[in-house]
């Protein structure tokens, strides 16, 4: 039975994008969460520098979340064009 990813390898080796509807509810959370994180880190700051301050952690946090789940649900990323016997990252 052939694994269906969440996400697929971009043809440069860098990253993921959506592969069905679970990678894009996935992606679609990720940007609802972090545009509700800054509105609530927003209303809660004094200056635009305190924003960034406040919000830069949860970003971060957000950010390797996402990357945790790509990399458990999608596809191994290949150095190079696909197709090719590359070397792989596990």
């Amino acid at each position: 039975m052939k694994q269906k990813y969440w996400f697929n390898a971009n043809k440069s080796g860098y990253g993921w994008h959506p592969a069905n509807w679970k990678g894009w509810v996935i992606l679609l959370l990720y940007i609802a969460f972090l545009v509700q994180s800054f509105l609530q880190v927003d209303s809660q700051s004094h200056s635009v520098s305190d924003t960034l301050a406040n919000f830069f952690p949860r970003f971060l946090l957000f950010s390797a979340i996402l990357t945790i789940i790509t990399y458990l649900k999608g596809e191994s990323i290949t150095w190079g064009a696909k197709g090719k016997e590359q070397h792989k990252i596990p």
